[in-house]
């Protein structure tokens, strides 16, 4: 078969034709790339621009163990006991504890889920003296529900802020045991303190009528004596009164029981009839002393005055024995609130393999909690591009006081993770 030559028009064989035109593509390509060697031609330089930032969603999931131990102060109406156990001597006592965490991303924009859930029971320190024993059972939830930005990224790292809330959900149990012997001791005491400084206002209100009443007529004397009766009387009452609300409230604060009313229910009528009679003996016996300035034989009456007073405050050690007997010895309560919550993390990545990872955020702001602030920093390990582990430390401070109930606890202790993305 013929074909016709191009550069000469004239017929030659088409096998021909096709070796002729390779030999002068190559000759061709063999002289660019000797050019482009020897940079006699200056080639155009075609830049590859930058991959657009992923808008794809990336997600990681974290199961995490988190072994906090607890110190501070738990309190259902009232009834308040302190807490200082670490995790070591917690973990005999959780039966349950799940926790696990989750985030979704995409380029700047991220939602992050955190969950944790822990049911214990264990010793906690008494509230005071008055009682031998104090125990705490605690079932805690912990939700997080945050939007994040992410403000810095490189290869070296990146830094996020992120604002949500943080939903707290407790069930409380509180028991206690009354130690008598320490009650009654208590009691005794507080009632000679009083019966003490009632005499002291008496003795204080019958000094100045001593001299008159020596130097006036036996008329005038059963006037003195009635009016002195009368002063003692309202003086004492109104300060026995006002010690034994003092004295029986600093009891109650002393053994984590916060102030309460007591001007009403059977310790207030108890006091009543104790405070009437005791103000009426200690009258008697400042009377039944100026008499026996004038009367040897009055003697007998102070011993009789003296022996009243002693029994009114044997009654109202026993009064107020039986209102320290009704302290409370098992409280328990079931709450949730919600806590705003605004804070930041971040990560530096030391190489490849290391990284260190930290956040810290604080809400409550009188929302919930009064204040509720967290701290965690931790060094990471890439086990390969998908999952990581982390090691570190976590730390929750919750303050919480809603008048019934009080949760002023610090939760701290070693935190660990296994993180996979996908």
């Amino acid at each position: 078969m013929l074909w016709q030559d191009p550069r000469t028009l004239e017929p030659i064989p088409m096998m021909q034709y096709v070796k002729s035109a390779l030999l002068g593509s190559s000759a061709i390509l063999a002289a660019s790339i000797s050019t482009a060697i020897a940079g006699t031609v200056e080639s155009p330089v075609i830049e590859t621009p930058p991959a657009a930032p992923s808008s794809d969603w990336v997600f990681q999931g974290t199961i995490y163990g988190w072994l906090p131990g607890l110190d501070g102060d738990v309190g259902v109406d009232g009834f308040d006991v302190g807490v200082d156990e670490s995790f070591i001597d917690l973990l005999p006592d959780i039966d349950m504890f799940a926790m696990l965490r989750f985030e979704a991303r995409k380029a700047k924009w991220g939602i992050i889920a955190d969950g944790f859930y822990v049911d214990l029971g264990t010793s906690a320190n008494p509230p005071g003296n008055l009682y031998n024993s104090a125990n705490l059972g605690l079932k805690q939830l912990l939700g997080e529900l945050s939007i994040a930005y992410r403000v810095y990224e490189s290869p070296s790292g990146f830094v996020d802020l992120y604002a949500g809330a943080r939903y707290n959900g407790f069930k409380v149990d509180l028991g206690g045991s009354l130690n008598q012997p320490g009650i009654q001791n208590v009691s005794n005491s507080t009632s000679a303190k009083i019966v003490n400084t009632s005499e002291a206002r008496a003795e204080a209100i019958a000094a100045p009528v001593v001299a008159t009443y020596q130097a006036a007529g036996a008329a005038d004397r059963a006037a003195i004596e009635a009016n002195l009766a009368a002063d003692i009387q309202a003086d004492v009452d109104a300060q026995v009164k006002k010690d034994v609300e003092q004295r029986v409230n600093a009891i109650l604060r002393d053994n984590g029981i916060r102030q309460r009313d007591l001007s009403g229910g059977d310790f207030a009528r108890n006091i009543k009839v104790v405070r009437d009679e005791l103000t009426a003996a200690t009258a008697e016996l400042e009377v039944a002393k100026l008499r026996a300035t004038v009367n040897a034989s009055a003697q007998a009456d102070v011993a009789a005055a003296e022996a009243r007073v002693q029994k009114s405050e044997q009654d109202l050690a026993k009064a107020i024995n039986g209102k320290l007997n009704t302290l409370p010895t098992k409280k328990s309560a079931d709450l949730d609130w919600v806590d705003p919550i605004v804070g930041f993390r971040a990560q530096w990545n030391i190489n490849e393999k290391w990284y260190l990872a930290g956040k810290s955020d604080i809400g409550g702001f009188g929302v919930g909690s009064e204040l509720a602030w967290t701290l965690q920093a931790t060094v990471g390990y890439n086990l390969n591009e998908r999952s990581s582990i982390e090691l570190g430390y976590r730390y929750l401070h919750t303050d919480y006081d809603n008048d019934s109930v009080l949760y002023d606890v610090a939760e701290a202790g070693l935190y660990m993770s296994y993180n996979i993305r996908f």
